[in-house]
């Protein structure tokens, strides 16, 4: 895979069209860790998840966990 091929594949996963997991496979990287470089050194972001009813209710109830835990912690 070119230099221009692995731009283009993280360009994509960046822009939220491709999954972790086969990017991971399409660059030929071992594990996340090497996405993570990967990315940074591409200097692109990482893709956001899609702002979904169930996405939202999610980070309620993450928030539900960790805010009275944040609190406690000063």
């Amino acid at each position: 895979m070119t230099q221009s091929e692995r731009h283009a594949v993280l360009r994509q996963y960046s822009d939220g069209l491709l999954g972790t997991h086969g990017t991971i496979e399409a660059i030929g990287a071992h594990d996340y860790a090497d996405l993570i470089i990967a990315m940074a050194q591409a200097d692109l972001d990482f893709p956001k998840p899609a702002a979904t009813p169930a996405h939202e209710a999610q980070l309620a109830r993450a928030r539900a966990i960790l805010q009275p835990r944040l609190r406690h912690a000063d």
